[in-house]
């Protein structure tokens, strides 16, 4: 047999080692010889977008990453109210504009490098902190407010220049000094800028701890702070008060959290407002500064379906303004409604919202529009995931749209229907758009002009059409939510697989790291979801999640297993039971197919040293035919050593199959898109079923890939 590439590699920069595991997975299978073991070298530990943040919380860099930076928005959020209570501070494009309370038209306040983000006033209302991301690192700048000529902004006094991330200024009340949460001594911590020495310095640095997000207590000169003090590994930690006259901190509120309790305090030191999503869905509730001997109540302020993210409290201390994800009350924003984020305002005592009005957007330089229309060989619109990079080497995108970011590339896309208008800089602009693995992608160079409308015209023509031959692909590791800032419904997981050419979907209902709230329950139907199509399959299946056996994908289920998780200490579920052979044997049972995910992690270089096995029940499951696959692609994980052990899993008589699931968070702006990594099964089948799909998966007809396509022939 022959077996050779064909085509170009159709993912933007993909990574090495994966671009081979579609040859191994091939020859592996139809190998008629023990295949001997080879030593590798293998590569270095997951290269994130931020390379100094060290995920030091216990969660990991990648979850780090997620969730804590600020991320690059194309509707407004990180709202701010100003000192004077007339405007209102934002982030939006990666820029830091001000709007007026009532509504009006937006102003630039910032330019240059980077992307802005998480505006803080200064007590006197002339300049605002803020956060920039620039070459993959978070320093703090401060910047006049509207000291720029002729509606230019100002140039920038940059106040931080340390290789590791700092987030989050918060001015404090008499002006002198600048909190921000800072991880350059391992752990993260609470430092303070002292703007007339012009040096930083450490307030709450505990190593033991991660204290982060912190905010002023009026003029007292204590933070109230988010932290994990003493505190089992749920979520990011509960709420803290340190206080300046002892240096020592006291709980204040202990919760759940994942990286977005944020709390803010109101001027008058009273009152702390924070995110907790204890409802369902991320709400804004507030809470006593003090404890008081007999504890204290949360009160919730917003009541709605969507999720309400960055209060900011108005200087008189009467209400709220802050960013939620959707349009209408009781309508979550979906990544696919069009809704975006927006401004919205409440009183100290809840009660219903008003929006902040945006009429436009006053840029500070000159720019233009470019329409944009992706079509295939016939004309017709085609979903794809689109590049778009401005003369000044930013990424924009359409307003109201998701931008995301690929880690490993620090690559920003959005995906389309097809049809979409963006504004840009005047200059030359790139743009490209991709669509799966069986797309030719397109570049396009375009001329943005100062006022005008450029329109661009771009066909994708398919290079191959496996499902013509009876090839279909599938991600078997989707996470359509956990917990970032979006809602992902069915129709936007079918919509974003459309869009990346992909199959079979399989959305994985799921706890989500360090917390109880499991994400998606509401989607599973125990059967294909009914609003796919003849080429795309959604299915929401289930990942099971033990801390020590590894985790597990289970594909075509008609029941859900439960429980979700097992060996998570401070809760009913820390006892190592059902260990993944019982889970496996119950999936049979059902019909179901179930398999191994990230086996191992990017530091098991040396498979055999001791202490090696994250995976630790994959071989006994494998050899009991219980695993029907293992993802030996997997961007989390180390696929050279995974494909080392599928080998020698191979060599025992195990027909395993080797698999791929991208493991991807579509909720949450850094991560690759849906089927970056993806299993091709051979079905013979003209027609897409799942069913077919998931028992010639299971049979070992498939080879995996990261963008080349292989046949033996």
């Amino acid at each position: 047999m022959l077996c050779y590439t064909r085509g170009p590699p159709p993912m933007k920069t993909p990574a090495p080692t994966l671009a081979a595991l579609a040859a191994t997975a091939l020859l592996a299978l139809s190998a008629s010889t023990p295949i001997t073991a080879q030593q590798y070298d293998y590569p270095d530990p997951f290269p994130g977008g931020y390379p100094n943040l060290s995920g030091s919380s216990g969660a990991g860099r990648m979850y780090m990453e997620s969730y804590f930076p600020p991320p690059v928005t194309a509707s407004p959020t990180y709202p701010a109210w100003s000192p004077d209570g007339e405007s209102i501070a934002f982030a939006y494009q990666g820029r830091i504009w001000v709007v007026p309370v009532e509504g009006g038209t937006a102003r630039q306040v910032t330019s240059g490098p980077g992307y802005h983000s998480q505006p803080s006033w200064s007590p006197d209302g002339t300049h605002i902190a803020y956060a920039a991301d620039i070459d993959r690192n978070f320093d703090i700048f401060v910047v006049e407010v509207g000291a720029g000529a002729s509606g230019a902004t100002a140039k920038p006094r940059r106040l931080t220049t340390h290789t590791f991330l700092d987030l989050r200024p918060r001015w404090s009340p008499d002006g002198g000094r600048i909190l921000f949460t800072t991880e350059r001594d391992g752990t993260f911590d609470l430092w303070a800028y002292d703007m007339e020495r012009g040096e930083a310095e450490a307030v709450i640095a505990d190593p033991q701890a991660n204290d982060m997000a912190g905010d002023w207590v009026g003029s007292t000169g204590d933070i109230v702070f988010v932290s994990r003090r003493g505190q089992a590994a749920l979520g990011s930690g509960s709420l803290w008060r340190w206080r300046s006259g002892t240096g020592e901190a006291e709980l204040l509120l202990r919760i759940e959290t994942n990286y977005q309790a944020a709390p803010v305090v109101a001027p008058h030191g009273g009152i702390v407002s924070y995110i907790t999503d204890s409802s369902g869905n991320n709400d804004i509730y507030a809470v006593p500064s003090e404890r008081s001997p007999r504890g204290i109540q949360p009160v919730r302020l917003t009541h709605t379906r969507t999720d309400e993210y960055f209060p900011s409290w108005s200087p008189d201390g009467g209400h709220i303004v802050y960013a939620r994800n959707g349009g209408t009350d009781d309508q979550p924003r979906t990544i696919d409604s069009g809704m975006g984020f927006g401004l919205y305002i409440v009183t100290r005592g809840g009660g219903a919202p008003r929006p902040v009005r945006i009429d436009d957007y006053a840029w500070s330089e000159p720019t233009g529009q470019v329409r944009v229309r992706v079509a295939d060989s016939v004309g017709e619109l085609l979903p794809s995931r689109i590049y778009l990079t401005g003369a000044d080497g930013r990424a924009y995108f359409p307003d109201t749209s998701y931008p995301r970011v690929v880690s490993v590339t620090e690559d920003y896309y959005f995906h389309s229907d097809g049809s979409f208008t963006a504004t840009l800089p005047v200059g030359e602009a790139s743009l490209e758009a991709w669509r799966g693995f069986e797309y030719e992608p397109v570049s396009r160079t375009v001329d943005v002009r100062a006022g005008e409308h450029t329109v661009v015209e771009v066909q994708l023509d398919r290079w191959i059409d496996m499902a013509a031959d009876g090839w279909y692909s599938g991600d078997n590791h989707i996470h359509p939510n956990y917990g970032g800032h979006y809602f992902v419904t069915p129709d936007d997981l079918r919509n974003k697989a459309h869009a990346e050419d992909l199959n079979v979907a399989n959305g994985m209902i799921a706890n989500y790291w360090g917390n109880s709230r499991v994400e998606d329950l509401e989607h599973f139907l125990g059967h294909p979801h009914p609003h796919g199509g003849p080429r795309t399959i959604v299915y929401y299946n289930e990942e099971y999640r033990p801390s020590f056996f590894a985790h597990l994908s289970l594909l075509n289920l008609v029941e859900l297993i439960t429980p979700f998780y097992i060996g998570s200490v401070g809760t009913a579920h820390h006892a190592l039971y059902p260990d993944n052979a019982n889970v496996l044997r119950r999936v049979h049972e059902q019909g179901g197919i179930g398999g191994y995910v990230h086996p191992f992690g990017l530091q098991h270089r040396d498979l055999d040293a001791a202490g090696v096995g994250y995976a630790r029940e994959l071989p006994v499951d494998a050899i009991l035919g219980l695993a029907d696959f293992v993802d030996v692609a997997c961007i989390w994980s180390d696929e050279l050593g995974t494909a080392e052990v599928w080998y020698r899993l191979l060599n025992t008589g195990s027909r395993i199959a080797g698999t791929a699931g991208t493991d991807v968070m579509s909720d949450i702006w850094r991560h690759p898109a849906v089927g970056a990594t993806r299993t091709y099964v051979y079905t013979g089948e003209d027609h897409l079923h799942y069913d077919a799909w998931a028992d010639a998966m299971a049979a070992g007809r498939a080879f995996v890939t990261s963008g080349p396509i292989m046949t033996l022939e």
